[in-house]
């Protein structure tokens, strides 16, 4: 098996037992109410455990509907240059670059954080770094709940949704076809992500950002989202992490994370032969 697919294989099964151990963390309930899962759960039934809180209370979160700007409107140029791009990118279907989108279509807490693995050169498990993944936890709320109004305000239809028989690379279902294409929520994620490494990281930043810039493009590959979703991600991922600033929890957690991430490296080495590949996918400009 080609080392990218045994990758793929890799983060599936790692997102399958995160799932069973953490419970599904796209579910849409309140967090009050999954915060009191534990104490409800049937006498003998495993509770699973709460879901991480945002670090912002709804009134420190960042307006990002303020912050983004419309996507192109129908029938203008902007919007036929972004069907020509979707269009394009179906060409790249059993190319590593696909294979790459394809691992970058979950971003959860953990296999997250695993996309900057290579970046970083290293791997950091919850045992080593339990503030880090603390703080992954956490952040991927905060981008959760600071997206909902503005994709809710624009409720953009996602490409396959616009363009029928479009080809996508992750299953598709009515969850995925009724959600809102405007802003991309994983490439927020995946900027906040990499603005967040970038600080505890430095002398790694340009491979960080690099890899984050590659997981917003992993969705125009994977056709889930317009060019425009995933810059209005990146504006609204670097407005929350300003915001996230402002919070003493969170600067608190980011320091004990870098003093985490700083014993961890040198001791826990991504595996070259795999990174090479993720490395060189993740450079190609796919549009």
């Amino acid at each position: 098996m080609p080392v990218i697919q045994r990758s793929i294989v890799t983060l599936c099964h790692a997102a399958a037992v995160s799932a069973l151990l953490a419970g599904p963390l796209l579910a849409s309930p309140a967090l009050a109410a999954d915060a009191g899962s534990a104490a409800s759960a049937p006498q003998g039934e495993a509770a699973k455990p709460a879901k991480p809180l945002p670090y912002l209370a709804k009134e420190a979160m960042p307006n990002l509907a303020d912050v983004v700007i419309a996507p192109p409107a129908d029938g203008t140029p902007a919007q036929d240059a972004e069907r020509a791009i979707i269009q394009q990118t179906r060409a790249l279907k059993g190319q590593p670059r696909w294979d790459l989108a394809v691992i970058d279509a979950d971003v959860h807490p953990e296999p997250l954080l695993s996309h900057f693995d290579c970046a970083l050169g290293i791997h950091a498990d919850e045992a080593q770094a339990p503030t880090l993944h603390q703080l992954f936890g956490r952040i991927y709320q905060d981008a959760k709940q600071a997206l909902k109004d503005t994709k809710a305000k624009y409720a953009r239809p996602r490409p396959f949704v616009t363009l029928p028989g479009t080809e996508i690379c992750e299953t598709m279902n009515d969850h995925l076809a009724s959600s809102a294409s405007y802003p991309s929520g994983h490439a927020t994620t995946g900027w906040v992500a990499g603005l967040v490494l970038a600080e505890l990281v430095p002398d790694r930043s340009d491979a960080v950002m690099a890899r984050a810039r590659s997981l917003g493009e992993s969705r125009v590959v994977c056709g889930v989202h317009w060019p425009s979703d995933v810059e209005a991600g990146r504006s609204g991922g670097a407005a929350l992490v300003a915001a996230l600033h402002g919070d003493a929890a969170f600067r608190a957690d980011l320091e004990k994370a870098r003093a985490e991430l700083a014993a961890v490296r040198g001791s826990a080495k991504a595996g070259d032969a795999q990174c090479d590949i993720t490395l060189a996918a993740a450079a190609e400009r796919p549009y």
